[in-house]
């Protein structure tokens, strides 16, 4: 009987012993193998940086007497062209005129608006009126600013240091207005600032572009987003970034030769923030393969057949 015991418990432990090193001590491979056709398309290089919309231009237009607004001509928004009349006063001594002929009625009134012109507000150049701080009737001196005009809004663009050898003057750039982020405006750089500016312990320079058009919905100050262009290739063979390694034209990608992965020397050019050009070694169409590590879950069970149950945390 003692000896029927002493077999079957030694049974139990070979089996024990067989399960977990035959099957659950197995552990489970920790990477799979993913793979990726080599493709043709166009590759734009870019270097992306934030900015505003700022007038190229800024001019406040004063009252050229003290007096007050009679009418005005146009508003915010509006376009105007150099030498045109957008306002008219009446000095102090021909508001004061008017106002006691107008109390005689209207015959008077006429006469002296005949005899006693008002003077006019002129643009000084051709532009947009970008705020409009009058209204008829009110009185003003002349240091009040009637109207301030732009006579264009540009791009100031934020670069950072590290990026602002890869830009240059006559650069083109794709800009989006942060709140009309589906159109994109084609601008050019016309100039690289010299002093730099310190934002979040980050050093920065301005850099002013011109835009190719303006958009009606363009205001100044708002928030836009400039893709500068460092290279544009059409029709070039690609792959995914995750699938090649390497930098300064050589690199290396893994490929199924008689059903082994090979890693494989290639030539390689731009790449972006998605895809790297092909210059040799590899075809189009052409499946190319990687690595790729899975993550293992928490073991929550014992470690072996024999191990203690772990005790709860407090």
């Amino acid at each position: 009987m003692k000896i029927k015991f002493v077999l079957i418990a030694v049974v139990f432990v070979i089996l024990s012993f067989s399960l977990y090193f035959f099957g659950f001590g197995k552990s489970k491979p920790n990477t799979k193998v993913e793979s990726s056709k080599v493709f043709r398309g166009d590759l734009i290089v870019t270097v992306r940086a934030t900015g505003t919309a700022i007038p190229k231009n800024r001019l406040e237009i004063k009252p050229p007497i003290a007096g007050r607004v009679e009418s005005i001509l146009v508003n915010e928004g509006n376009h105007v062209a150099r030498g045109k009349i957008i306002a008219w006063m009446s000095s102090t001594e021909r508001a004061a005129l008017l106002d006691a002929a107008r109390a005689k009625g209207e015959e008077e009134l006429k006469k002296w608006e005949d005899f006693y012109k008002p003077t006019p507000v002129i643009s000084p150049l051709r532009g947009l009126v970008i705020a409009s701080n009058i209204s008829p009737g009110q009185t003003v001196t002349q240091q009040d600013i009637l109207y301030v005009l732009s006579d264009n809004l540009m791009i100031q663009a934020k670069v950072d240091e590290t990026d602002l050898s890869k830009i240059k003057i006559g650069q083109i750039a794709n800009v989006t207005v942060d709140s009309y982020s589906d159109v994109s405006i084609q601008a050019k750089v016309t100039h690289i600032g010299y002093e730099a500016v310190t934002e979040n312990n980050v050093t920065m320079y301005n850099v002013d572009l011109e835009l190719k058009t303006i958009p009606e919905y363009l205001r100044s100050g708002m928030s836009i987003t400039i893709d500068f262009i460092i290279s544009e290739e059409k029709d070039v063979l690609l792959v995914a970034n995750e699938f090649v390694k390497g930098n300064s034209g050589k690199g290396k990608v893994l490929k199924k030769i008689d059903g082994e992965l090979v890693e494989t020397s290639v030539n390689i050019g731009n790449s972006d923030e998605q895809n790297t050009a092909i210059l040799s070694g590899l075809e189009e169409n052409e499946l190319v393969y990687r690595k790729k590590k899975i993550q293992e879950e928490k073991k929550s069970g014992s470690s072996g057949p024999f191990s203690s149950p772990k005790m709860p945390k407090r």
